[in-house]
Protein backbone atom coordinates (compact mmCIF):
# COMPACT_ATOMS: atom_id res chain seq x y z
CA UNK A 1 0.00 0.00 0.00
CA UNK A 2 2.67 2.40 1.34
CA UNK A 3 4.32 1.70 -2.83
CA UNK A 4 0.97 2.49 -4.39
CA UNK A 5 0.50 5.41 -2.14
CA UNK A 6 4.05 7.04 -3.02
CA UNK A 7 3.50 6.62 -6.74
CA UNK A 8 0.09 8.21 -7.18
CA UNK A 9 1.16 11.22 -4.67
CA UNK A 10 4.14 11.12 -7.15
CA UNK A 11 1.65 11.86 -9.89
CA UNK A 12 -0.91 13.90 -8.69
CA UNK A 13 1.92 16.21 -6.51
CA UNK A 14 5.18 15.63 -7.73
CA UNK A 15 6.29 14.36 -4.30
CA UNK A 16 8.48 11.95 -5.19
CA UNK A 17 10.16 11.43 -1.19
CA UNK A 18 7.02 8.39 -0.73
CA UNK A 19 8.76 6.28 -3.31
CA UNK A 20 11.22 3.98 -1.81
CA UNK A 21 14.78 3.55 -3.27
CA UNK A 22 13.94 -0.38 -4.25
CA UNK A 23 11.44 1.30 -6.48
CA UNK A 24 13.17 3.72 -8.30
CA UNK A 25 15.96 0.50 -8.81
CA UNK A 26 13.11 -1.05 -10.82
CA UNK A 27 11.59 2.08 -12.57
CA UNK A 28 14.94 2.50 -13.78
CA UNK A 29 16.01 -1.05 -14.95
CA UNK A 30 12.67 -0.91 -16.97
CA UNK A 31 13.57 2.48 -18.32
CA UNK A 32 10.31 4.21 -16.78
CA UNK A 33 11.54 6.09 -14.46
CA UNK A 34 10.66 9.72 -16.26
CA UNK A 35 7.06 8.70 -15.73
CA UNK A 36 6.81 8.56 -12.17
CA UNK A 37 6.66 12.02 -11.31
CA UNK A 38 4.97 15.29 -12.79
CA UNK A 39 6.38 15.13 -16.14
CA UNK A 40 6.46 16.96 -19.24
CA UNK A 41 4.07 14.21 -21.09
CA UNK A 42 1.66 14.20 -18.26
CA UNK A 43 1.02 18.17 -18.39
CA UNK A 44 0.72 18.11 -21.87
CA UNK A 45 -1.52 15.01 -21.57
CA UNK A 46 -3.29 17.52 -19.21
CA UNK A 47 -3.03 21.04 -21.49
CA UNK A 48 -4.25 18.43 -24.13
CA UNK A 49 -7.49 17.74 -22.25
CA UNK A 50 -7.73 21.21 -21.20
CA UNK A 51 -8.23 22.52 -23.93
CA UNK A 52 -10.49 20.09 -25.13
CA UNK A 53 -12.86 21.07 -22.72
CA UNK A 54 -12.35 24.39 -22.76
CA UNK A 55 -13.56 24.36 -26.53
CA UNK A 56 -16.12 22.67 -25.97
CA UNK A 57 -17.58 24.93 -23.68
CA UNK A 58 -16.49 28.02 -25.91
CA UNK A 59 -18.24 26.22 -28.51
CA UNK A 60 -21.97 26.91 -26.56
CA UNK A 61 -21.84 30.07 -26.55
CA UNK A 62 -22.16 32.23 -29.65
CA UNK A 63 -21.22 35.51 -27.64
CA UNK A 64 -17.97 33.78 -26.82
CA UNK A 65 -17.24 32.58 -31.00
CA UNK A 66 -17.39 36.24 -31.66
CA UNK A 67 -15.32 37.48 -29.18
CA UNK A 68 -12.60 35.10 -29.91
CA UNK A 69 -12.43 31.89 -31.78
CA UNK A 70 -12.65 28.57 -30.06
CA UNK A 71 -9.49 27.05 -30.77
CA UNK A 72 -7.39 30.03 -29.79
CA UNK A 73 -9.71 29.84 -26.99
CA UNK A 74 -9.24 26.35 -26.63
CA UNK A 75 -5.75 26.30 -27.15
CA UNK A 76 -5.44 29.38 -24.41
CA UNK A 77 -7.30 27.52 -21.81
CA UNK A 78 -5.41 24.43 -22.37
CA UNK A 79 -2.48 26.12 -21.88
CA UNK A 80 -3.55 28.83 -18.36
CA UNK A 81 -4.82 25.49 -16.39
CA UNK A 82 -1.88 23.22 -17.58
CA UNK A 83 0.28 26.42 -15.62
CA UNK A 84 -2.41 26.54 -13.05
CA UNK A 85 -1.77 22.91 -12.34
CA UNK A 86 2.05 23.19 -12.44
CA UNK A 87 1.42 25.44 -9.76
CA UNK A 88 -0.38 23.36 -7.93
CA UNK A 89 2.16 20.64 -8.18
CA UNK A 90 4.95 22.63 -7.24
CA UNK A 91 6.46 24.15 -10.00
CA UNK A 92 9.28 22.61 -10.32
CA UNK A 93 11.91 22.37 -13.32
CA UNK A 94 10.45 20.45 -15.70
CA UNK A 95 6.99 22.09 -14.99
CA UNK A 96 8.43 24.92 -15.78
CA UNK A 97 10.69 23.48 -18.71
CA UNK A 98 7.41 22.09 -20.69
CA UNK A 99 4.60 24.91 -19.62
CA UNK A 100 7.18 27.34 -21.40
CA UNK A 101 7.71 25.52 -24.39
CA UNK A 102 3.69 25.06 -24.70
CA UNK A 103 3.29 28.76 -24.24
CA UNK A 104 6.06 29.58 -27.18
CA UNK A 105 4.30 26.67 -29.27
CA UNK A 106 0.83 28.11 -28.46
CA UNK A 107 1.61 31.72 -29.05
CA UNK A 108 2.97 31.00 -32.35
CA UNK A 109 0.07 29.34 -33.76
CA UNK A 110 -2.54 32.41 -32.11
CA UNK A 111 -0.38 34.52 -33.75
CA UNK A 112 -1.51 33.22 -37.31
CA UNK A 113 2.73 32.24 -37.66
CA UNK A 114 3.85 28.84 -39.46
CA UNK A 115 7.19 28.50 -38.68
CA UNK A 116 9.25 25.41 -39.63
CA UNK A 117 9.58 22.89 -37.18
CA UNK A 118 13.40 23.65 -36.77
CA UNK A 119 12.40 27.26 -36.00
CA UNK A 120 9.81 26.70 -33.53
CA UNK A 121 12.07 23.72 -31.79
CA UNK A 122 15.31 26.26 -31.33
CA UNK A 123 12.73 29.44 -30.35
CA UNK A 124 11.34 26.48 -27.74
CA UNK A 125 15.16 26.09 -26.27
CA UNK A 126 15.87 29.39 -26.31
CA UNK A 127 13.08 30.91 -24.73
CA UNK A 128 13.90 28.07 -21.88
CA UNK A 129 17.70 28.64 -21.53
CA UNK A 130 16.80 32.80 -21.30
CA UNK A 131 14.79 31.99 -18.49
CA UNK A 132 17.00 29.21 -16.36
CA UNK A 133 20.84 28.89 -17.95
CA UNK A 134 21.60 26.55 -15.29
CA UNK A 135 19.09 24.24 -17.28
CA UNK A 136 21.66 23.30 -19.75
CA UNK A 137 23.32 21.70 -16.59
CA UNK A 138 20.22 18.88 -16.25
CA UNK A 139 20.34 15.83 -18.37
CA UNK A 140 16.53 16.57 -18.44
CA UNK A 141 17.14 19.18 -20.62
CA UNK A 142 19.20 17.63 -22.92
CA UNK A 143 16.74 14.44 -23.02
CA UNK A 144 13.77 15.84 -23.51
CA UNK A 145 14.67 18.19 -26.14
CA UNK A 146 16.74 16.04 -28.25
CA UNK A 147 13.65 13.50 -27.75
CA UNK A 148 11.48 16.57 -29.06
CA UNK A 149 13.42 17.54 -31.54
CA UNK A 150 14.01 13.34 -32.81
CA UNK A 151 10.09 13.30 -33.03
CA UNK A 152 10.01 16.51 -35.13
CA UNK A 153 12.80 15.51 -37.46
CA UNK A 154 11.15 11.92 -38.63
CA UNK A 155 7.72 12.86 -38.70
CA UNK A 156 7.62 13.19 -42.22
CA UNK A 157 4.97 12.58 -44.87
CA UNK A 158 6.36 9.04 -46.19
CA UNK A 159 6.44 7.58 -42.72
CA UNK A 160 3.17 8.42 -42.12
CA UNK A 161 2.02 6.68 -45.63
CA UNK A 162 4.71 3.90 -44.19
CA UNK A 163 1.71 2.81 -41.71
CA UNK A 164 -1.41 2.81 -44.30
CA UNK A 165 -0.47 -0.98 -44.16
CA UNK A 166 -1.41 -1.42 -40.69
CA UNK A 167 -4.84 -1.97 -41.41
CA UNK A 168 -7.30 1.09 -40.82
CA UNK A 169 -6.87 3.79 -38.05
CA UNK A 170 -6.20 1.75 -35.14
CA UNK A 171 -3.50 -0.24 -36.89
CA UNK A 172 -2.46 3.05 -37.92
CA UNK A 173 -2.05 4.86 -34.71
CA UNK A 174 -0.55 1.85 -33.03
CA UNK A 175 2.13 1.33 -35.99
CA UNK A 176 2.90 5.40 -35.29
CA UNK A 177 3.58 4.19 -31.46
CA UNK A 178 5.74 1.46 -32.14
CA UNK A 179 7.38 3.68 -34.68
CA UNK A 180 8.06 6.54 -32.20
CA UNK A 181 8.90 4.16 -29.51
CA UNK A 182 11.74 2.86 -31.60
CA UNK A 183 13.08 6.33 -32.43
CA UNK A 184 12.93 7.20 -28.74
CA UNK A 185 14.61 4.39 -27.79
CA UNK A 186 17.53 4.43 -30.56
CA UNK A 187 17.96 8.12 -30.45
CA UNK A 188 18.55 8.57 -26.52
CA UNK A 189 20.01 5.50 -25.83
CA UNK A 190 23.64 7.03 -26.25
CA UNK A 191 22.23 9.99 -24.64
CA UNK A 192 21.40 7.73 -21.51
CA UNK A 193 25.11 6.01 -21.64
CA UNK A 194 26.63 9.51 -21.66
CA UNK A 195 24.46 11.22 -18.66
CA UNK A 196 24.03 8.29 -16.27
CA UNK A 197 26.29 5.43 -17.81
CA UNK A 198 23.08 2.87 -17.72
CA UNK A 199 21.22 1.60 -20.14
CA UNK A 200 17.88 -0.08 -20.09
CA UNK A 201 17.48 -3.21 -22.77
CA UNK A 202 14.12 -3.81 -21.89
CA UNK A 203 13.11 -0.51 -21.76
CA UNK A 204 11.50 -0.17 -25.76
CA UNK A 205 9.40 -3.09 -24.13
CA UNK A 206 8.64 -1.54 -20.50
CA UNK A 207 7.70 1.75 -22.40
CA UNK A 208 5.27 0.54 -24.82
CA UNK A 209 2.52 -0.47 -22.48
CA UNK A 210 3.96 1.88 -19.66
CA UNK A 211 3.59 5.19 -21.35
CA UNK A 212 -0.14 4.79 -22.25
CA UNK A 213 -1.24 3.16 -19.12
CA UNK A 214 -0.21 5.84 -16.87
CA UNK A 215 -0.38 8.66 -19.13
CA UNK A 216 -4.11 7.72 -20.09
CA UNK A 217 -4.86 5.27 -16.96
CA UNK A 218 -3.28 5.94 -14.08
CA UNK A 219 -2.55 9.37 -14.00
CA UNK A 220 -6.06 10.44 -14.89
CA UNK A 221 -7.65 8.12 -12.17
CA UNK A 222 -5.10 10.14 -9.65
CA UNK A 223 -6.27 13.77 -10.36
CA UNK A 224 -9.86 12.14 -10.62
CA UNK A 225 -9.21 11.25 -6.80
CA UNK A 226 -8.81 14.48 -6.24
CA UNK A 227 -12.66 15.32 -6.90
CA UNK A 228 -13.83 11.39 -6.57
CA UNK A 229 -11.67 9.52 -3.76
CA UNK A 230 -13.14 6.17 -4.80
CA UNK A 231 -11.32 6.97 -8.27
CA UNK A 232 -7.91 6.07 -5.81
CA UNK A 233 -9.09 2.33 -5.31
CA UNK A 234 -9.21 2.53 -9.14
CA UNK A 235 -5.40 3.83 -9.74
CA UNK A 236 -4.23 1.24 -6.96
CA UNK A 237 -5.24 -1.29 -8.86
CA UNK A 238 -3.88 0.26 -11.97
CA UNK A 239 -0.58 0.72 -10.13
CA UNK A 240 -0.50 -2.69 -9.18
CA UNK A 241 -1.30 -4.14 -12.54
CA UNK A 242 1.84 -1.43 -13.87
CA UNK A 243 4.28 -2.91 -10.95
CA UNK A 244 3.50 -6.64 -11.60
CA UNK A 245 4.48 -5.95 -15.63
CA UNK A 246 7.66 -4.01 -14.67
CA UNK A 247 8.96 -6.00 -11.61
CA UNK A 248 8.60 -9.32 -14.50
CA UNK A 249 11.00 -7.31 -17.10
CA UNK A 250 13.10 -6.02 -14.19
CA UNK A 251 14.25 -9.87 -13.77
CA UNK A 252 15.17 -11.24 -17.14
CA UNK A 253 18.74 -11.27 -17.56
CA UNK A 254 20.36 -8.40 -18.77
CA UNK A 255 17.19 -5.99 -18.62
CA UNK A 256 19.95 -2.89 -18.11
CA UNK A 257 23.63 -2.35 -17.76
CA UNK A 258 25.77 0.03 -17.03
CA UNK A 259 28.80 1.18 -18.45
CA UNK A 260 31.80 3.14 -17.36
CA UNK A 261 31.00 7.28 -18.79
CA UNK A 262 32.81 7.73 -22.29
CA UNK A 263 35.12 10.72 -22.84
CA UNK A 264 32.74 13.72 -23.91
CA UNK A 265 33.97 13.88 -27.89
CA UNK A 266 33.14 10.08 -27.76
CA UNK A 267 29.89 10.58 -26.43
CA UNK A 268 28.59 13.12 -28.61
CA UNK A 269 29.97 11.23 -31.85
CA UNK A 270 27.46 8.46 -30.25
CA UNK A 271 24.53 10.90 -30.07
CA UNK A 272 25.01 11.63 -33.58
CA UNK A 273 24.77 8.57 -34.88
CA UNK A 274 21.49 7.92 -32.54
CA UNK A 275 20.00 10.29 -34.66
CA UNK A 276 21.16 9.36 -37.79
CA UNK A 277 19.90 6.08 -36.95
CA UNK A 278 16.18 7.29 -36.25
CA UNK A 279 16.03 9.84 -39.10
CA UNK A 280 13.70 7.75 -42.19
Amino acid sequence: AARVSGVVAALVTGDQRAIDRADWDIFRATGVAHLMSISGLHITMFAWGAAGLTGWVWRRSRRLCLALPAPSAALLGGLLLACAYSVLAGWGVPAQRTCLMLATVGLLRVSGARWPWPLVWMLACAAVVALDPWALLQPGFWLSFVAVGVLFATDSGAARADSAWAGGRFGSKLWHLLREQWVITCALAPLSLLLFGQLSVVGLVANLLAIPWVTLLLTPLALLGVLLPPAWAWAVQASDLLWWWLSLLATWPWASFSWPLPPLGWGLLAVGGGVLCALP
